[in-house]
Protein backbone atom coordinates (compact mmCIF):
# COMPACT_ATOMS: atom_id res chain seq x y z
CA UNK A 1 0.00 0.00 0.00
CA UNK A 2 1.20 2.86 -0.71
CA UNK A 3 -1.39 5.54 1.75
CA UNK A 4 -0.24 8.69 3.49
CA UNK A 5 0.46 7.59 7.47
CA UNK A 6 0.71 10.36 10.21
CA UNK A 7 2.83 9.95 13.27
CA UNK A 8 1.17 12.39 16.54
CA UNK A 9 3.72 12.68 19.03
CA UNK A 10 2.14 14.17 22.08
CA UNK A 11 4.66 15.74 24.65
CA UNK A 12 2.94 14.82 28.12
CA UNK A 13 3.43 17.46 30.86
CA UNK A 14 3.48 20.74 29.47
CA UNK A 15 7.44 20.86 27.17
CA UNK A 16 8.87 24.37 27.41
CA UNK A 17 8.98 25.01 24.26
CA UNK A 18 11.18 27.87 24.71
CA UNK A 19 13.90 25.61 25.64
CA UNK A 20 13.34 23.58 22.64
CA UNK A 21 13.41 25.88 20.45
CA UNK A 22 14.63 29.01 22.13
CA UNK A 23 14.56 33.04 21.44
CA UNK A 24 18.23 33.29 22.57
CA UNK A 25 18.89 37.21 21.65
CA UNK A 26 15.54 37.94 23.15
CA UNK A 27 16.63 40.28 25.38
CA UNK A 28 13.84 39.33 27.81
CA UNK A 29 14.02 35.84 27.66
CA UNK A 30 17.44 36.59 28.66
CA UNK A 31 16.34 38.53 31.65
CA UNK A 32 13.32 36.57 32.45
CA UNK A 33 14.89 33.24 32.67
CA UNK A 34 18.16 31.95 35.24
CA UNK A 35 21.05 31.42 33.32
CA UNK A 36 21.20 27.40 33.87
CA UNK A 37 17.44 27.59 32.34
CA UNK A 38 18.96 29.45 29.12
CA UNK A 39 19.55 27.88 26.02
CA UNK A 40 23.63 29.75 25.31
CA UNK A 41 24.87 31.23 21.55
CA UNK A 42 28.60 30.19 22.82
CA UNK A 43 30.42 27.70 24.91
CA UNK A 44 29.37 24.45 26.53
CA UNK A 45 25.68 23.35 25.67
CA UNK A 46 25.56 26.01 22.57
CA UNK A 47 22.41 25.62 20.78
CA UNK A 48 22.17 24.99 17.06
CA UNK A 49 20.74 28.28 15.20
CA UNK A 50 17.93 27.96 12.82
CA UNK A 51 18.22 29.52 9.25
CA UNK A 52 15.49 30.92 7.74
CA UNK A 53 13.72 31.93 11.16
CA UNK A 54 14.06 35.38 12.80
CA UNK A 55 17.51 36.52 12.63
CA UNK A 56 17.18 39.61 15.25
CA UNK A 57 15.81 36.74 17.89
CA UNK A 58 18.28 34.24 16.85
CA UNK A 59 16.35 31.12 17.33
CA UNK A 60 18.42 27.81 18.26
CA UNK A 61 17.28 24.42 19.12
CA UNK A 62 18.35 23.21 22.27
CA UNK A 63 22.44 21.84 22.30
CA UNK A 64 20.87 18.35 22.93
CA UNK A 65 18.73 18.90 20.05
CA UNK A 66 21.63 17.86 17.58
CA UNK A 67 19.39 15.19 15.28
CA UNK A 68 16.37 17.35 15.46
CA UNK A 69 18.78 20.48 14.20
CA UNK A 70 19.99 18.81 11.41
CA UNK A 71 16.75 17.53 10.03
CA UNK A 72 15.25 21.65 9.80
CA UNK A 73 18.69 21.81 8.03
CA UNK A 74 17.93 18.94 5.73
CA UNK A 75 15.03 20.31 5.09
CA UNK A 76 12.28 18.14 6.24
CA UNK A 77 11.45 19.48 9.91
CA UNK A 78 9.51 22.54 9.91
CA UNK A 79 9.00 24.71 13.22
CA UNK A 80 5.86 26.11 14.04
CA UNK A 81 6.21 28.23 17.57
CA UNK A 82 3.73 30.56 19.67
CA UNK A 83 1.22 28.00 19.05
CA UNK A 84 -1.19 26.23 21.26
CA UNK A 85 -5.35 25.74 22.39
CA UNK A 86 -6.66 29.38 22.75
CA UNK A 87 -9.07 28.61 25.15
CA UNK A 88 -6.05 27.39 27.43
CA UNK A 89 -5.97 26.28 31.00
CA UNK A 90 -3.13 25.45 33.00
CA UNK A 91 -4.68 22.04 34.06
CA UNK A 92 -3.15 18.73 32.70
CA UNK A 93 -6.14 16.74 32.30
CA UNK A 94 -8.27 20.01 31.04
CA UNK A 95 -5.94 20.99 28.45
CA UNK A 96 -5.09 17.14 26.96
CA UNK A 97 -8.88 16.90 26.83
CA UNK A 98 -9.54 19.98 24.92
CA UNK A 99 -6.87 19.14 22.58
CA UNK A 100 -7.38 15.77 21.88
CA UNK A 101 -11.29 16.55 21.36
CA UNK A 102 -10.11 19.67 19.42
CA UNK A 103 -13.10 21.20 19.28
CA UNK A 104 -15.21 24.07 21.01
CA UNK A 105 -17.52 22.66 24.35
CA UNK A 106 -19.63 25.22 22.32
CA UNK A 107 -20.25 22.84 19.42
CA UNK A 108 -21.03 20.11 21.68
CA UNK A 109 -19.27 18.05 19.69
CA UNK A 110 -18.52 14.60 21.18
CA UNK A 111 -15.12 11.92 20.73
CA UNK A 112 -11.85 12.83 19.71
CA UNK A 113 -10.26 14.50 16.20
CA UNK A 114 -8.54 11.01 15.12
CA UNK A 115 -11.94 9.23 16.07
CA UNK A 116 -13.76 11.58 13.46
CA UNK A 117 -11.29 11.09 10.76
CA UNK A 118 -11.34 7.45 11.41
CA UNK A 119 -15.08 6.88 10.97
CA UNK A 120 -15.51 9.37 8.04
CA UNK A 121 -12.83 7.62 5.93
CA UNK A 122 -13.26 3.98 7.19
CA UNK A 123 -9.77 3.27 6.20
CA UNK A 124 -9.01 -0.29 4.54
CA UNK A 125 -6.56 -2.36 6.60
CA UNK A 126 -5.93 -4.67 9.23
CA UNK A 127 -4.34 -1.83 11.35
CA UNK A 128 -5.71 1.25 10.64
CA UNK A 129 -4.99 3.09 13.56
CA UNK A 130 -2.50 2.03 16.52
CA UNK A 131 -2.22 3.36 19.68
CA UNK A 132 1.75 2.89 21.11
CA UNK A 133 1.36 2.82 24.93
CA UNK A 134 -1.14 1.54 27.88
CA UNK A 135 -4.16 3.41 26.23
CA UNK A 136 -5.36 4.81 23.65
CA UNK A 137 -5.58 8.63 23.86
CA UNK A 138 -8.48 11.23 23.65
CA UNK A 139 -8.42 11.87 19.70
CA UNK A 140 -9.09 8.46 19.53
CA UNK A 141 -12.17 8.63 21.68
CA UNK A 142 -15.01 7.25 19.87
CA UNK A 143 -13.87 4.57 17.82
CA UNK A 144 -13.44 0.93 18.44
CA UNK A 145 -10.98 0.01 15.69
CA UNK A 146 -7.56 1.40 17.71
CA UNK A 147 -5.21 -1.29 18.40
CA UNK A 148 -3.56 -0.54 21.54
CA UNK A 149 -0.34 -2.21 22.32
CA UNK A 150 3.66 -0.83 23.19
CA UNK A 151 4.60 -3.71 20.71
CA UNK A 152 3.29 -6.16 18.09
CA UNK A 153 3.80 -9.36 19.83
CA UNK A 154 1.01 -8.17 22.35
CA UNK A 155 -1.46 -7.84 18.99
CA UNK A 156 -1.65 -11.05 18.09
CA UNK A 157 -3.15 -14.93 19.58
CA UNK A 158 0.28 -16.42 21.05
CA UNK A 159 0.86 -19.53 20.03
CA UNK A 160 0.48 -20.95 23.14
CA UNK A 161 -2.54 -19.23 24.15
CA UNK A 162 -5.23 -21.71 25.00
CA UNK A 163 -7.92 -20.09 22.63
CA UNK A 164 -5.75 -19.86 19.57
CA UNK A 165 -6.63 -23.44 18.14
CA UNK A 166 -10.18 -24.07 18.61
CA UNK A 167 -10.51 -19.93 18.37
CA UNK A 168 -8.99 -20.26 14.30
CA UNK A 169 -10.48 -23.74 13.58
CA UNK A 170 -13.87 -22.16 13.97
CA UNK A 171 -12.80 -19.17 11.59
CA UNK A 172 -13.33 -22.01 9.11
CA UNK A 173 -16.65 -21.29 7.15
CA UNK A 174 -18.31 -19.37 10.10
CA UNK A 175 -19.63 -16.21 10.05
CA UNK A 176 -16.74 -15.20 12.97
CA UNK A 177 -18.29 -11.91 13.81
CA UNK A 178 -21.47 -13.45 14.67
CA UNK A 179 -19.37 -16.30 16.65
CA UNK A 180 -16.67 -14.17 17.88
CA UNK A 181 -17.94 -10.62 17.50
CA UNK A 182 -16.13 -8.10 15.48
CA UNK A 183 -13.13 -7.33 18.12
CA UNK A 184 -12.18 -10.93 18.26
CA UNK A 185 -12.12 -11.63 14.80
CA UNK A 186 -10.10 -7.95 13.64
CA UNK A 187 -7.58 -9.83 16.19
CA UNK A 188 -7.02 -13.32 14.59
CA UNK A 189 -7.05 -11.32 11.06
CA UNK A 190 -4.15 -9.35 13.04
CA UNK A 191 -2.81 -12.13 14.12
CA UNK A 192 -2.79 -14.41 10.89
CA UNK A 193 -1.48 -10.98 8.72
CA UNK A 194 1.35 -10.39 10.89
CA UNK A 195 2.36 -13.76 10.91
CA UNK A 196 2.05 -13.84 7.57
CA UNK A 197 4.24 -10.25 6.84
CA UNK A 198 6.62 -11.01 9.89
CA UNK A 199 9.64 -13.65 10.65
CA UNK A 200 8.97 -16.25 13.30
CA UNK A 201 11.30 -17.85 15.65
CA UNK A 202 11.13 -21.70 16.06
CA UNK A 203 8.18 -21.06 18.79
CA UNK A 204 6.29 -19.21 16.53
CA UNK A 205 7.01 -16.10 18.62
CA UNK A 206 7.79 -13.02 16.57
CA UNK A 207 11.47 -12.66 16.07
CA UNK A 208 13.18 -9.21 17.03
CA UNK A 209 12.54 -6.54 14.62
CA UNK A 210 16.20 -6.17 12.72
CA UNK A 211 15.86 -1.92 11.97
CA UNK A 212 17.88 -0.13 9.81
CA UNK A 213 19.73 2.07 11.94
CA UNK A 214 20.29 1.64 15.79
CA UNK A 215 17.94 3.32 17.75
CA UNK A 216 19.07 4.90 21.55
CA UNK A 217 18.91 2.29 24.19
CA UNK A 218 16.94 3.47 27.26
CA UNK A 219 14.97 5.28 24.93
CA UNK A 220 11.37 5.51 25.67
CA UNK A 221 10.08 7.08 22.78
CA UNK A 222 12.57 5.40 20.86
CA UNK A 223 11.07 1.86 21.79
CA UNK A 224 7.57 3.28 20.81
CA UNK A 225 8.40 4.70 17.27
CA UNK A 226 10.55 1.28 16.54
CA UNK A 227 7.11 -0.79 17.16
CA UNK A 228 5.64 2.14 14.87
CA UNK A 229 8.51 1.54 12.23
CA UNK A 230 7.48 -2.30 12.21
CA UNK A 231 4.15 -1.55 11.85
CA UNK A 232 4.72 0.57 8.65
CA UNK A 233 7.27 -1.39 7.24
CA UNK A 234 5.41 -4.55 7.61
CA UNK A 235 2.33 -2.68 5.65
CA UNK A 236 -0.48 -3.61 7.65
CA UNK A 237 -2.80 -0.66 6.82
CA UNK A 238 -1.77 1.45 9.50
CA UNK A 239 -2.53 4.89 8.24
CA UNK A 240 -2.63 6.93 11.59
CA UNK A 241 -0.54 6.42 15.02
CA UNK A 242 -0.61 8.26 18.44
CA UNK A 243 2.70 7.97 20.88
CA UNK A 244 2.83 9.47 24.21
CA UNK A 245 6.09 10.50 25.48
CA UNK A 246 5.71 12.17 29.22
CA UNK A 247 7.88 13.53 31.72
CA UNK A 248 7.86 17.25 30.71
CA UNK A 249 6.34 18.72 33.80
CA UNK A 250 9.39 20.40 34.64
CA UNK A 251 8.52 22.18 37.84
CA UNK A 252 11.92 21.58 39.74
CA UNK A 253 15.25 20.65 38.47
CA UNK A 254 14.71 21.66 34.81
CA UNK A 255 17.92 22.25 34.08
CA UNK A 256 18.85 18.96 34.34
CA UNK A 257 15.53 16.74 33.69
CA UNK A 258 15.07 18.72 30.30
CA UNK A 259 18.11 18.37 28.61
CA UNK A 260 17.31 14.46 29.06
CA UNK A 261 14.28 14.93 27.46
CA UNK A 262 15.37 16.88 24.35
CA UNK A 263 18.01 14.97 23.43
CA UNK A 264 15.64 11.24 24.09
CA UNK A 265 13.23 13.06 21.80
CA UNK A 266 15.73 14.05 19.32
CA UNK A 267 18.09 10.90 18.85
CA UNK A 268 14.63 8.96 18.61
CA UNK A 269 12.91 10.71 15.81
CA UNK A 270 16.40 10.97 14.09
CA UNK A 271 16.62 6.89 14.08
CA UNK A 272 13.08 6.67 13.35
CA UNK A 273 13.47 9.32 10.34
CA UNK A 274 16.62 7.22 9.08
CA UNK A 275 15.22 3.67 9.49
CA UNK A 276 11.85 4.32 7.44
CA UNK A 277 14.56 4.94 4.34
CA UNK A 278 12.01 5.87 1.17
CA UNK A 279 9.12 5.04 3.04
CA UNK A 280 9.65 8.48 4.75
CA UNK A 281 7.85 10.17 1.56
CA UNK A 282 4.19 8.24 2.92
CA UNK A 283 4.89 9.42 6.84
CA UNK A 284 4.65 13.12 8.53
CA UNK A 285 5.28 13.01 12.15
CA UNK A 286 3.91 15.81 14.16
CA UNK A 287 4.66 17.29 17.92
CA UNK A 288 2.57 18.61 20.11
CA UNK A 289 2.04 19.11 24.16
CA UNK A 290 -0.73 20.30 26.17
CA UNK A 291 1.06 23.83 26.79
CA UNK A 292 4.07 25.52 27.23
CA UNK A 293 5.91 26.81 30.81
CA UNK A 294 6.03 30.41 32.32
CA UNK A 295 8.30 32.52 30.43
CA UNK A 296 9.67 33.49 34.54
CA UNK A 297 11.85 30.68 35.84
CA UNK A 298 10.41 30.05 39.56
CA UNK A 299 12.21 29.47 42.34
CA UNK A 300 12.69 25.79 42.48
CA UNK A 301 14.89 25.62 39.40
CA UNK A 302 12.00 24.91 36.87
CA UNK A 303 9.07 26.85 35.03
CA UNK A 304 5.46 26.79 35.77
CA UNK A 305 2.53 25.75 33.56
CA UNK A 306 2.86 28.26 30.27
CA UNK A 307 0.34 29.03 27.61
CA UNK A 308 2.27 29.70 23.69
CA UNK A 309 4.35 26.43 22.78
CA UNK A 310 6.28 24.77 19.78
CA UNK A 311 5.42 22.29 17.47
CA UNK A 312 7.22 20.59 15.19
CA UNK A 313 6.35 18.58 12.05
CA UNK A 314 8.39 16.10 10.41
CA UNK A 315 8.26 14.48 6.55
CA UNK A 316 9.02 13.94 3.56
CA UNK A 317 7.08 16.52 1.65
CA UNK A 318 6.81 19.22 4.65
CA UNK A 319 8.60 22.22 3.28
CA UNK A 320 10.94 22.08 6.25
CA UNK A 321 14.00 24.62 7.12
CA UNK A 322 11.90 27.35 8.14
CA UNK A 323 9.61 28.42 10.83
CA UNK A 324 6.03 29.12 10.82
CA UNK A 325 3.62 31.44 12.18
CA UNK A 326 3.93 34.66 13.75
CA UNK A 327 6.67 35.38 16.64
CA UNK A 328 4.28 38.04 18.98
CA UNK A 329 7.79 39.37 21.34
CA UNK A 330 8.08 38.15 25.27
CA UNK A 331 7.90 42.08 25.86
CA UNK A 332 5.68 41.93 29.05
CA UNK A 333 2.61 44.09 27.00
CA UNK A 334 2.37 40.96 24.46
CA UNK A 335 2.48 38.28 27.33
CA UNK A 336 -0.42 36.42 28.00
CA UNK A 337 -1.78 37.57 31.38
CA UNK A 338 1.38 38.84 31.59
CA UNK A 339 3.43 35.93 32.12
CA UNK A 340 3.38 33.47 29.16
CA UNK A 341 4.16 33.09 25.55
CA UNK A 342 1.01 34.37 23.54
CA UNK A 343 -0.46 32.26 21.15
CA UNK A 344 -0.62 33.20 17.64
CA UNK A 345 -1.83 30.02 15.20
CA UNK A 346 -3.52 28.03 16.87
CA UNK A 347 -3.13 24.39 17.00
CA UNK A 348 -5.35 23.25 14.87
CA UNK A 349 -4.28 24.82 11.62
CA UNK A 350 -1.12 22.49 12.21
CA UNK A 351 -3.18 19.39 12.41
CA UNK A 352 -5.39 20.64 9.18
CA UNK A 353 -2.57 21.75 7.37
CA UNK A 354 -1.29 18.01 7.66
CA UNK A 355 -4.88 16.51 7.59
CA UNK A 356 -5.25 18.15 4.03
CA UNK A 357 -1.64 18.39 2.65
CA UNK A 358 -0.49 14.86 3.58
CA UNK A 359 -3.19 12.67 4.34
CA UNK A 360 -5.37 14.47 1.47
CA UNK A 361 -8.40 15.37 3.82
CA UNK A 362 -9.82 18.12 3.07
CA UNK A 363 -12.84 18.59 5.57
CA UNK A 364 -11.26 20.82 7.93
CA UNK A 365 -14.57 21.60 9.32
CA UNK A 366 -15.87 17.93 9.74
CA UNK A 367 -12.19 17.03 12.08
CA UNK A 368 -12.04 20.71 13.73
CA UNK A 369 -15.48 22.52 14.24
CA UNK A 370 -15.37 26.25 14.30
CA UNK A 371 -12.49 26.26 12.90
CA UNK A 372 -11.89 28.98 10.20
CA UNK A 373 -8.68 27.10 8.42
CA UNK A 374 -5.72 29.38 7.16
CA UNK A 375 -3.22 27.28 5.51
CA UNK A 376 0.00 27.69 6.39
CA UNK A 377 1.77 25.93 3.61
CA UNK A 378 3.77 23.65 5.72
CA UNK A 379 3.52 20.56 3.20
Amino acid sequence: MNDPVLVVIFLRGGADGLSIVSPTGDQDYLAARAANLRVPRDGDGAGFKLAEANADVDFRFHGRAKGLSELYGAGELAVIHACGLKDGTRSHFDAEDRMERAAPSSTNTSGGWLARWLKDVKPDGILPALAVGPAAPDSFMGVSDVAVARELQSLRLAPGHPYRKGVLAALQGLGADQVFGSSITRLLSLTKSIETKAALDENGNLKSYEAAVEYPKDNELADSLRTVAQAIKLDLGLRVTSVDFGGWDTHVGQSYELPNLINALSTALTAFWQDLGPLQQRVTVVTMSEFGRRLKSNESGGTDHGHGNVMMVLGGSVKGGRMYGEWPGLKNDALDMGADLAITTDYRHVLADVMGAHMKYAKAQSLFPGLEHRPLGII
